[in-house]
């Protein structure tokens, strides 16, 4: 299995989307689990703790730790479907649920064959003129970013815009207009209009990802949020 940079970016963003996500919603801890829910706690942490400190405490290190290492995913996942059933009837969940799923159709497209079915799209190929279906999944948390946040988000466009063909940047613009249209932030609004002109015009959305900055950012952040951990 060969994984690219988008791959281990896209992951890390996703992990940052839903971490934001559960802190919006009220369902992010601050104090850590007793080391005994830790023990047994079966599949989605069933057996000892809620499925939203799982999420934060279990999946989210592991998504990280696997960037952070450049290591491999799993060979499938399947958040979204439990997803449905912890949440169900739950109108908080709806946004939280879409990012699993869109973190699902990731790890899941890893070990995809390319030749499934013609009507899908999941892969990202060199000279490509089709957007692959993560886009628009993507495209749809967009407005909920600001700041550093946002500027990475963006970076992930300047990727499918350097490896598919002139004939996405119409579409690239379109997605991006779309979710300007959605920002209440007004600053965070511009900056996604300032990126669709700059893309409109042949340029990039976003200064180029510096990985290494990145990476020193995350381990300072994860020290400081979990200082009994040894990194």
């Amino acid at each position: 299995m060969s994984l690219s940079e988008f791959h281990y970016r896209e992951a890390d963003r996703l992990a940052n989307a839903i971490e934001e996500e559960l802190k919006q919603i009220g369902r992010w801890s601050d104090e850590p689990l007793p080391m005994e829910a830790y023990e047994n706690m079966g599949a989605f942490g069933g057996n000892t703790m809620a499925f939203e400190q799982w999420i934060q405490f279990i999946l989210l290190e592991r998504i990280r730790d696997i960037v952070t290492q450049q290591g491999d995913f799993p060979t499938q996942s399947s958040l979204g479907a439990y997803a449905v059933r912890v949440f169900d009837g739950d109108p908080q969940s709806t946004t939280l649920h879409r990012l699993l799923t869109t973190l699902d159709e990731l790890i899941n497209s890893i070990h995809q064959t390319p030749i499934e079915s013609e009507n899908t799209h999941s892969t990202v190929t060199l000279g490509d003129d089709k957007l692959p279906d993560v886009v628009y999944d993507l495209i749809e948390v967009l407005h909920l970013y600001e700041g550093e946040d946002l500027e990475s988000q963006l970076q992930t466009y300047d990727i499918f815009l350097s490896n598919g063909s002139p004939a996405i940047r119409p579409e690239v613009v379109a997605l991006l207009l779309k979710a300007a249209s959605r920002t209440a932030n007004e600053t965070s609004r511009k900056r996604i209009e300032e990126a669709a002109h700059s893309v409109q015009q042949g340029g990039r959305a976003a200064a180029p990802y510096n990985h290494e900055e990145a990476m020193r950012k995350h381990r300072q952040e994860h020290k400081k949020n979990f200082p009994e951990l040894d990194l």
